[in-house]
């Protein structure tokens, strides 16, 4: 039995040899009459451009590899040289930006200064923020100590009302910004002076609204308030001056069926950028 199983076995064995004699012996002719080119045109047209990149990629690598590998002590350390002398004058035109928008701070701050001489200012900088962005509000480094208190206004350097002191520790304080839900500001429409109150609505996916405003015209027949008008601050209540940049109108709702308008407005600056800022020390009322 074990015979005639490896007799099987071996006939099998050659017989599939003999297959494979014949079909490379049968490649070659055609291969040799011509008739296995479109396949080999075909492999060939699929496979050129890989192989062009590869031998590119290769032949860069090489090329740089012996230019690096040719140069001497002397051009490394040259090389070296340049690319810290790079990285130096990167880190000095990054301080450079710096001190020009402290520059620019301190004479929007100083022109600030000038021109309200009435108010008692005091300079700050913004030492903290909300890190998950929940709440609107600043950390600055000014506190009790300083004289500063609840409700005081904080000011951008170049006059825009940015918010008020809510907490005061001996020497920093948390100022709740006026785009938090939280905040609420006596406010007009400076050409027209209609009043109105200025709420945050960050955390409801805007910025500013001003409410509370009256339907109708003013006396002179001019829209109270209007997409483009500037509002300011009114002055009435707390311890925010009269006259403080909040923003620009961007639109204005009506209905017919209520006694008030509201407008959404855009602060005047990016209250979030801003790294100094001015608290007015106003007395309590």
């Amino acid at each position: 039995m074990r015979s005639r199983h490896h007799i099987a076995d071996t006939r099998r064995g050659l017989t599939a040899f003999s297959l494979l004699g014949l079909a490379a012996l049968a490649l070659l002719v055609l291969s040799g009459l011509g008739q296995l080119t479109p396949v080999q045109d075909a492999v060939g047209a699929v496979a050129a451009p890989v192989q062009r990149g590869l031998v590119s990629v290769a032949s860069g690598a090489r090329s740089a590899a012996s230019r690096l590998a040719s140069l001497g002590s002397d051009e490394q350390a040259e090389i070296a040289r340049l690319r810290a002398e790079v990285d130096r004058l990167t880190a000095q035109n990054v301080q450079l930006q710096q001190l020009r928008r402290e520059n620019d701070q301190l004479r929007e701050q100083l022109g600030f200064t000038s021109a309200h001489p009435e108010l008692p200012l005091l300079n700050a900088r913004v030492i903290g923020r909300d890190p998950a962005s929940i709440r609107q509000y600043l950390v600055i480094d000014r506190g009790a100590a300083q004289g500063v208190q609840p409700g005081m206004a904080i000011v951008h350097p170049g006059g825009a009302l940015v918010g008020q002191v809510l907490r005061v520790e001996r020497n920093r304080s948390e100022v709740l910004l006026i785009t938090d839900v939280e905040s609420g500001i006596a406010a007009k429409v400076q050409d027209t002076h209609a009043d109105g109150i200025i709420e945050g609505r960050w955390q409801k996916g805007y910025l500013l609204e001003m409410r509370y405003i009256q339907q109708g015209l003013t006396a002179d027949g001019k829209p109270r308030v209007a997409p483009g008008k500037w509002v300011v601050s009114s002055g009435l209540g707390g311890r925010i001056p009269d006259g403080l940049l909040i923003g620009r109108v961007e639109s204005v709702e009506q209905r017919d069926t209520e006694l008030e308008q509201r407008a959404r407005v855009l602060p005047a600056v990016d209250i979030r950028s801003v790294e100094s800022v001015l608290v007015v020390r106003t007395p309590q009322p």
